[in-house]
C-alpha cells in the first residue's frame, strides 16, 4: 500500500461516506487539523489513491429502472477487437460499466434501461453487431447492492 497510515484510512472513510463535506468537518471527525486534514487530502489526490469525486444517481428516478448483465464472448480474442469493444460499449448512453475477463466469456456489461423492448433492441441490434461479438447471454438483475467503501486490507 502507498503508505496509508490510520489518519489516511480514517480521511478515505470520510470522504466515501460524504465527499462533500468541508474539510473542517473532515478535520474533526478524525481528529486532525484542517490544514493537516487538507494537507493529507491533497496527498491522497496527488499519489492517486484518491481518483476522483462523483454523485450517486438513482436509476429509476432517470426513467432507466431495469438493470442488465450481458456477457460477451469475442472472436479473434485480440487486444484490438478486445479494445474496440470495449470503446464501444462504453459509448453506449446505457452502459454503466464493462469488465475484462478471463475465461469463457470475455467481457460483462452491466447495462441499465427503461424496460424490456429497451434491453432487447439494446442486445440484439447494437451489442451484437459490434465487431467481434460472437456470442452474448443476457440476465436481468433483480437487486443491486453496492459497497460505497472500500475498506483497506489488513496485512
Amino acid at each position: 500500500m502507498s503508505n496509508i497510515d490510520q489518519s489516511d484510512i480514517q480521511i478515505l472513510a470520510a470522504l466515501q461516506s460524504n465527499a462533500r463535506q468541508t474539510n473542517r468537518a473532515i478535520a474533526e471527525e478524525v481528529g486532525l487539523a484542517p490544514s493537516t486534514t487538507l494537507e493529507r487530502i491533497r496527498s491522497l489526490e496527488g499519489r492517486g489513491v484518491v481518483t476522483g469525486y462523483h454523485a450517486d444517481v438513482d436509476l429509476v428516478a432517470l426513467g432507466r429502472p431495469l438493470q442488465a448483465i450481458v456477457t460477451l464472448r469475442l472472436r479473434p480474442k485480440t487486444g484490438a477487437v478486445i479494445d474496440s469493444a470495449i470503446s464501444r460499449l462504453m459509448e453506449l448512453p446505457e452502459t454503466l460499466g464493462v469488465f475484462l475477463l478471463t475465461g469463457i466469456d470475455d467481457l460483462i456489461v452491466h447495462v441499465s434501461v427503461t424496460d424490456t423492448d429497451s434491453l432487447r433492441h439494446l442486445v440484439l441490434d447494437r451489442i451484437s453487431s459490434i465487431e467481434g461479438v460472437v456470442g452474448d447471454r443476457t440476465s436481468l438483475v433483480f437487486e443491486h447492492k453496492q459497497k460505497r467503501v472500500a475498506e483497506t486490507l489488513a496485512d
